[in-house]
């Protein structure tokens, strides 16, 4: 920094002293016999000397510059390949962390399919047949509780996962309230063995009947069902199992929902299964 102010001062100093050089000083006259004749002088301010050092001053300065810019580009490309070192780094570890997680998660699936196909029952393979039904037991929104019983069939599409039909039938205890209702359901059954637990869903069209509904009237409905349970093997192709049901009936219909609410459920299923079962 020093030396450019230097220099500039220099420049400065040089251009004054051309400037000054364009301005004559008084003529000298001289005489002759009888002829005067003037003559002018001029004297430069600055010398060549002084002149040329200024010009080899800023060539100087001009380089240092020059070299300082190569040197700071030089700088910023090496701490910008530090930089992509350092990302490429950081993303190799976590690709590294992704593929040990995703190694466990394999083990733990592939774990769980051998523990099923040690363990579990062919109950659950693909081409199995059940039928079955439950009776149910809930409390409607209003007062009073409902009886529902459910005939089902079902069909293993792979293992553990099966879809068919159910019927219900649904009862008020303490009026005449009563329905109807045809639909179809799928289940899952994640742990295929001696006690599994399972999840299903279902969609309903139903019916209902009371003593204040005209014979001639249509009070349908449609519904959703939501399920989760647990079965138990109590013995070759029998089982038992329980299950907490919900519904969620549809709005076009008022009175829909209105005598029921959730129920408990508790039923038995008789499995046809491909291969022999073996106590």
């Amino acid at each position: 920094m020093k030396t450019i102010l230097t220099t500039v001062g220099l420049l400065l100093a040089l251009t004054a002293a051309t400037f000054a050089q364009t301005t004559t000083q008084p003529p000298e006259s001289t005489t002759t016999g009888s002829t005067t004749t003037t003559q002018s002088t001029e004297r430069p301010l600055i010398k060549e000397e002084t002149k040329q050092e200024i010009r080899e001053k800023a060539n100087e300065v001009k380089q240092d510059a020059r070299e300082a810019g190569q040197e700071l580009k030089k700088e910023a490309r090496e701490a910008g390949q530090e930089i992509k070192q350092d990302v490429n780094r950081a993303g190799d570890k976590v690709q590294a962390v992704g593929q040990e997680i995703k190694e466990d998660v394999k083990g733990e699936v592939n774990a769980i399919r051998v523990r099923n196909d040690r363990n579990g029952l062919e109950w659950f393979e693909r081409g199995s047949v059940f039928v079955g039904a439950s009776v149910g037991l809930g409390l409607g929104r209003e007062s009073g509780s409902y009886l529902a019983i459910n005939p089902r069939v079902g069909y293993f599409f792979q293992p553990g996962f099966m879809a068919g039909l159910r019927t219900s039938f649904d009862r008020r205890l303490s009026t005449s309230f009563r329905s109807q209702e045809l639909g179809v359901f799928a289940r899952y059954y994640p742990f295929r063995t001696r006690v599994s637990g399972f999840v299903g869903a279902g969609y309903n069209f139903g019916r209902e009947f009371a003593s204040n509904i005209d014979r001639d009237e249509k009070a349908r409905f449609n519904s959703i069902t939501l399920e989760v349970g647990t079965m138990v093997r109590l013995q070759r192709n029998l089982g038992l199992e329980a299950s907490l049901e919900t519904n969620y009936y549809d709005r076009s219909n008022p009175l829909a929902g209105r005598n029921r609410g959730g129920r408990v459920r508790i039923g038995v299923n008789y499995y046809f299964t491909r291969k022999v079962v073996v106590n």
